[in-house]
Parts: structure tokens; sequence; C-alpha cells
């Protein structure tokens, strides 16, 4: 069962940024043994090493309920799992740094403990990244995000179709079966045998 960890009082706040001298963000990578899955965020600072997945919608206890405790527990399994596959890239002295979480991207002030696993909206999520107790310092986070950058793949992302693209892809079929159509018209107008009619 999930319980509420995070302070109020950010509501309405943007997404903090955080600063590039101290932290490192990988988006959309491969699990490592797992190239069928993918990890939204690696966040590597002092704090630690987070590996994020994303879930949209609202957890119950926001009222507006678009996903359940199910659709939440199983999102938190996904990222205990790859935040151990993730952990597995480090040095065993190492290991203890990395967390998981789940990044709820349709909620605002939101912050849950789901076993080990802490599920929070962008702004808590991104907030305890920056105020977590120093774990890491600037030199090791520095060494694990290119130990990181190293080993992590890209996830694949196949980028929309623009209605141009698929205007274009639509119009060059329609030209090669016109085109064929009128080939086949014009041998049945010269008295060839069609090909299907054959013996």
């Amino acid at each position: 069962m999930a319980r509420v960890l995070a302070q109020r009082g950010l509501v309405g706040q943007r997404v903090e940024l955080l600063p590039a001298t101290y932290w490192t963000q990988f988006t959309t990578v491969r699990c490592p043994g797992r190239p069928d899955r993918r990890i939204d965020e690696i966040v590597v600072g002092p704090s630690g090493i987070s590996v994020v997945l994303n879930l949209p919608g609202h957890p119950p206890a926001t009222g507006a309920s678009t996903c359940g405790w199910a659709d939440l527990e199983e999102a938190a399994g996904r990222a205990s799992a790859a935040a151990e596959a993730v952990a597995d890239l480090l040095p065993d002295r190492y290991r203890g740094a990395v967390t998981p979480a789940v990044c709820l991207t349709d909620t605002l002030d939101a912050g849950f403990s789901v076993g080990a696993v802490f599920a929070a909206s962008p702004s808590v999520l991104r907030h305890a990244s920056r105020h977590q107790p120093r774990v890491l310092s600037t030199s090791e986070a520095d060494a694990m995000a290119h130990r990181l950058r190293a080993t992590l793949e890209p996830f694949p992302v196949e980028p929309p179709a623009s209605p141009a693209a698929a205007w274009w892809r639509w119009r060059r079929l329609w030209l090669a079966g016109a085109a064929v159509a009128t080939g086949v018209a014009a041998a049945l107008a010269a008295g060839a045998t069609p090909p299907w009619a054959q013996p």
C-alpha cells in the first residue's frame, strides 16, 4: 500500500532544472539486459542515481483516478527491476546509490512510497533529487555518469509521421497502382493475354 511522503507546497511550480555542473540526465534508454524495455530517465548527481519510469494518469488518492494501484504497483515493480539492471553496470560499492522511481506525469504535488519505490509528480521528484542527502561526491557522480554513458544504449523512438509525409506515401502508392492498372489495360487493348489467364 502506498503512503504519502512528499511535502505540500509545490503546486503550480515548474519542474526544477538540474545544475549542469553536478548532474547528468539520460533520457529514453534501453533497460540493460532487456532491450525490449525502456527507462524514461536516469538522473545522476550527488544524491545518487535515480532510475525513473513514467506513468501517466492520476493515482486514486488524488480524487481523479485514471490509473489504479495495480498500475502503480506494476510500474513500481518494473522500476525496481530497471534500477537493479542499472546497478549491475556499476561497481559494488555504488549499488546502494541506485534508487527506483516512478514519475506520475499528469499530477501535481503528489508523492507516494510504493514499497522501496518513490512515485511522485515531476516537480516533487525533481525536488527530491536535488535536495536528498548527498551520497556521492561530485567526482564520484561524474565517474558514474561517465560509466553509464559508455554502456547505456538509446531506446529507439519512432517519430510520429507528419501529415505531409503520410500524404506523399499515399500519393506514391496511388501512382504505382495507377501505373500497374494502365499497363494491364494497355496490354488487354493490344490483345495480349493477361498473366493470370495464361495456361
